[in-house]
């Protein structure tokens, strides 16, 4: 065969590329397509009667895992004349394959994983169809320009029937055979132990084993692995079980070798992309994106793939870099306690105050660093002389010389707890009458359940109180939740608008999906509560109509709940609940039902009030009459508990209660 011989009038010969034992390999073009394709000639001297049989496995084997992209692959076989029995038209593979690359040194760690993982590819297709390759090498490993392998030269596969899994005949190129190909009754793993030895050479540019064939051979046995030392360390271990004389301690699939190597490159592009996050502190989010989409597609990772070990990489900077404030929010705390202490004992007042008040602003940030806080006022309160209790008009002027951002942390403490302040065992709040003040007595230990619920639930955005809702974890399905609402926060930094949005989403198919669930085991409460969650996440993920209809049902299994705390008589939680459904049904623009709820909150705070005043605690009586006026004051048609708790109120005002 000449060049630019044209073979059966449809193929124009215009490069030799190779030849073998059996065959030669040109590099032609379809006349008809214009397409370029690999031609292998078979030599009829190379497949006498005796030998044709090698020739038909090539071909069916090859039949049988056509098309794989890690694979090459045969377009169609012409029949041959003259010298040659056959030509197979293969797709051509425009670049080099593995041995001179090896040879010219241009491989790195991550190409040969990447070659490796494409290489146990084509083996899990090929085993799946009880293929043995039999001569797995660097020469019939072909890379495309963009370095994907692909297995050539099915020539001496071994195709296993049902019967067999055992191949017996010493076959293949000898220095890339398993010991046991030596002995026959080998399997599928001697093409697991030959690709040990490609990427293992492809890696450290050295063989193995050292010295001559036979040589080779018995050291092989041994298990006497050379050059060890040269082998990145990330790497070593692989190399140490692929190459194991034992069968049985190699590895045993083509999938659990590329479960393998897949490990080593994800834990490879996590270390890339953490020090790229972490340099990237001061870089625009835009930049660090498209640093960290050019590392995945170095590492030819999927997209899914790469961006859940971003979102973990985000999510641990993000729990250091807080738990490192936290730290310095700590230190700071008691840098201004020791200060505080120090004026008290020299008995300046104003100054003790002044560090207690810088303290306590920094405790607003942290509900764990409050109660620290707590516990440190009471402990440095008694040195200092406190003569006069504060009053209203004190607290108020107190307020107003408060900056912007100290209000915002104040209204935010005041706002964001669900939960009544339990009194300490020990302690009891001295009982406070209106005569020894100047003013009327002011809420102090007491929550108001109703304007709490208000601020946070209406005039917060929903991110937010997805935010609140999760820093507590109670149940199970929570913490599901929480690493959804965790993803959608990361997307958040990353700018990625879509798929934060996409992450708010499910968790609003999540939490309704819960609370049906939580509706077959009556768990009246918690239905209520994840129809409203998937409300707050619908709501992030600008989806109003899901987020409506979340609220419509989210609001009856609250009404359903307050009714069954009233029968108990627990008019506080029912009052909530009650809180809670109006909400809903605002959300979902169901003013007449919310005019009903917030009717029967005062109903419920006012019978809590009355049995607090008729107990003499007028404390927590003034209180829930100050709800229900809140409330009250915002219906159409205030019921008659709004007027009545107004009444009561101006009686511990002025004095005239009994």
């Amino acid at each position: 065969m000449k060049i630019n011989e044209l073979i059966l009038g449809k193929y124009r010969l215009l490069e030799y590329l190779s030849s073998g034992s059996f065959s030669s390999v040109f590099r032609a073009r379809e006349e008809m397509t214009n397409r370029i394709v690999a031609i292998k000639a078979l030599s009829k001297d190379a497949y006498p009667a005796d030998r044709m049989r090698y020739l038909l496995t090539e071909l069916e084997a090859m039949s049988n895992i056509w098309g794989h992209p890690n694979i090459v692959s045969i377009l169609t076989v012409e029949p041959g004349k003259d010298d040659y029995i056959a030509w197979i038209v293969m797709e051509y593979i425009e670049g080099n394959n593995l041995h001179k690359l090896v040879q010219q040194g241009d491989l790195t760690l991550n190409d040969v994983l990447n070659i490796g993982l494409d290489i146990c590819n084509g083996l899990k297709a090929a085993h799946a169809h009880n293929i043995l390759h039999r001569d797995i090498k660097p020469q019939n490993i072909l890379l495309t320009p963009d370095k994907e392998a692909k297995i050539a030269d099915f020539s001496i596969a071994r195709i296993f029937g049902e019967s067999t899994k055992f191949a017996v005949t010493m076959t293949g190129t000898r220095r890339y055979m398993a010991p046991e190909q030596h002995y026959g009754a080998y399997d599928f793993r001697a093409d697991l132990y030959a690709t040990g030895l490609v990427l293992y050479e492809a890696l450290t540019k050295q063989f193995p084993f050292s010295g001559e064939v036979d040589e080779i051979d018995k050291k092989k046995a041994a298990g006497e692995i050379e050059n060890l030392e040269n082998c990145p360390e990330e790497f070593r271990n692989f190399a140490i079980k692929a190459l194991h004389r034992d069968v049985d301690k190699r590895y045993q699939t083509a999938t659990e070798m590329y479960n393998e190597l897949d490990r080593i490159r994800r834990w490879q592009y996590e270390q890339q992309a953490s020090i790229l996050i972490a340099e990237s502190s001061n870089s625009p989010a835009t930049e660090l994106a498209s640093a960290l989409e050019r590392c995945r597609k170095t590492f030819r990772l999927q997209i899914d793939i790469a961006e859940q070990i971003n979102q973990n990489l985000f999510f641990e900077m993000r729990s250091k870099v807080e738990k490192e404030n936290k730290e310095k929010l700590k230190i700071q705390l008691m840098q201004h306690y020791n200060v505080a202490i120090e004026y008290a004992r020299n008995g300046d007042k104003d100054e003790t105050l002044r560090e207690l008040h810088k303290a306590h602003t920094l405790c607003l940030q942290d509900a764990e660093l409050v109660a620290q806080a707590d516990a440190l006022f009471k402990e440095t309160s008694p040195a200092v002389p406190f003569s006069n209790a504060l009053t209203v008009q004190d607290i108020t002027a107190l307020v107003e010389n408060f900056s912007e951002t100290e209000k915002s942390i104040l209204l935010d403490a005041l706002t964001v707890s669900e939960v009544e302040i339990e009194p300490e065992v020990d302690y009891k709040e001295p009982e406070v009458f209106p005569e020894e003040l100047d003013m009327p007595v002011a809420p102090k230990t007491q929550v108001q359940q109703a304007e709490n619920y208000r601020v946070l639930i209406e005039e917060a955005s929903p991110e937010f109180l997805l935010d609140k809702v999760h820093e507590d974890i109670q149940y199970p399905h929570e913490e599901e939740a929480a690493y959804i609402f965790q993803q959608a926060q990361i997307y958040t930094q990353q700018e990625n608008i879509r798929r934060c949005y996409s992450q708010y989403k499910r968790l609003g198919a999540f939490y309704h999906r819960h609370a049906k669930r939580f509706i077959r085991m009556d768990e009246i409460e918690l239905v209520a509560n994840c129809y409203t969650r998937a409300r707050f996440a619908y709501a992030a993920a600008r989806k109003q109509r899901e987020a409506r209809r979340n609220a419509r049902n989210g609001a009856a299994y609250y009404v359903h709940l307050a009714r069954q705390l009233e029968l108990q008589r627990s008019w506080i939680e029912a009052g909530k609940s009650y809180i809670l459904a109006a909400d809903n049904y605002r959300f979902a623009q169901l003013i007449l039902e919310v005019e009903k709820c917030e009717s029967s909150a005062t109903v419920c705070y006012f019978n809590a009030a009355e049995s607090a005043h008729l107990i003499g605690d007028l404390q927590t009586a003034y209180n829930y009459y100050m709800s229900i006026i809140t409330i009250g004051k915002n219906l159409p048609s205030p019921p008659r508990a709004v007027h009545e708790a107004q009444k009561l109120l101006d009686e511990i005002r002025t004095g005239n209660y009994e």
